[in-house]
């Protein structure tokens, strides 16, 4: 008997052909068993039980059916959620026939598209060396800080700045130091400012921070605490400790009348005049 169940829950070919026979031979064993408890073979009353055997055989084929293939439809409906609202499928599977596999199979292709979307996501906002976001990543996080500032008054900090002779040291040391170089000033950066600053590399040896702050020389303290910390500090490299500078250009945004854009633009006007005037320093507005 465990076989005959074990099958069953297995097999939905097994299940389809059971509710078929049922269906076929439910008038036979009704009308065997009126004739059998006595009842006279009249043929109006012969009729009546084999429709209503017939009618009843109909209405449990139905359920079964119904009850077969509703998994299906629960899986449609929650992919079509999916689709929409981005509502992660979840579907009770019963038994493991082939609609059971069948819906296992796609919450699991579902789930996968999803691991892979989100992977994808991630790569294309993320700088690989450095792990730092990207400019993709700096354009579409900054839009909600700017929004947030405008409705608390606050100001937005872009502090733009760039690796002294950066090249030199590629050419000298080869990619792989400045490759070296470029993971150590994003962990400096990252040490020096508050968890929930945006930073950015923007470029080769470029980098963006992006800070909201009502203080009216926050912006400056932080580039000047990240330039001395670079000065000041030695980047590890399999060549040795390399000595690295920076120059920044710092520019305080008013979120209400500024876009993003205009923002970055006077910053990267105030990080040139720095290197104009000799590199390594803070140019603010």
């Amino acid at each position: 008997m465990k076989r005959l169940w074990a099958a069953l829950d297995r097999s939905l070919s097994l299940k389809v052909f059971l509710v078929c026979f049922a269906i076929i031979h439910l008038p036979l064993a009704g009308l065997l068993l009126y004739l059998g408890l006595g009842n006279p073979a009249d043929p109006i009353p012969v009729l009546v039980v084999a429709l209503l055997a017939t009618l009843l055989g109909s209405l449990l084929a139905f359920g079964a059916v119904h009850y077969f293939l509703h998994p299906i439809e629960l899986l449609v409906t929650a992919v079509d959620r999916y689709q929409e609202e981005g509502v992660e499928p979840y579907v009770q599977v019963r038994g493991s026939d082939a609609v059971g596999r069948l819906a296992e199979t796609m919450l699991r292709l579902v789930r996968m598209q999803d691991a892979t979307l989100i992977s994808l996501k991630r790569q294309a906002n993320t700088d690989p060396l450095t792990g730092l976001g990207n400019r993709r990543w700096l354009n579409n996080a900054v839009s909600s800080e700017i929004a947030r500032a405008a409705r608390n008054d606050l100001g937005v900090w872009v502090i733009v700045f760039d690796l002294d002779h950066f090249k030199a040291i590629n050419d000298a040391f080869g990619h792989a130091a400045g490759d070296e170089v470029l993971m150590t000033v994003a962990e400096t950066t990252q040490r020096q400012m508050r968890p929930y600053d945006l930073i950015a590399r923007i470029g080769g040896e470029e980098f963006c921070v992006v800070a909201t702050e009502s203080g009216a020389a926050f912006g400056m303290i932080a580039a000047e605490r990240i330039r001395l910390a670079l000065e000041l500090g030695k980047s590890d490299t399999q060549t040795g400790h390399l000595a690295v500078t920076a120059s920044f250009g710092v520019y305080r945004g008013d979120p209400k009348s500024e876009t993003f854009s205009e923002m970055m633009r006077r910053a990267d006007e105030l990080l040139y005049l720095a290197k104009a005037q000799g590199r390594n320093m803070v140019m603010g507005n």
